[in-house]
């Protein structure tokens, strides 16, 4: 009988979710001429996957293209911020 990871299984699941999201941003702000603009309100409150995929999304997403047409707008409020 053979072990699973679950933890490995759960890191690639991750990985594939956030290469998805870049994939599908970057066809969408390619694909129209106005921009694509995605904001995120209470960032305050998102979990550590939630933050990497971000993170991905705007680091790493190939979105950074003259050609590419699309804002990130994200908000927090300050005095929510959780420490851990």
């Amino acid at each position: 009988m053979s072990c699973i990871d679950h933890d490995e299984d759960h890191v690639n699941a991750q990985k594939r979710l956030q290469w998805l999201l870049c994939q599908f941003v970057q066809v969408i702000s390619n694909s129209f001429a106005a921009p694509v603009t995605l904001f995120l309100d209470d960032l305050q409150w998102a979990d550590s996957a939630s933050i990497a995929a971000v993170n991905q999304l705007l680091l790493a997403g190939g979105l950074t293209s003259q050609d590419t047409h699309f804002f990130f707008f994200g908000c927090y409020r300050e005095g929510e911020i959780d420490d851990g």
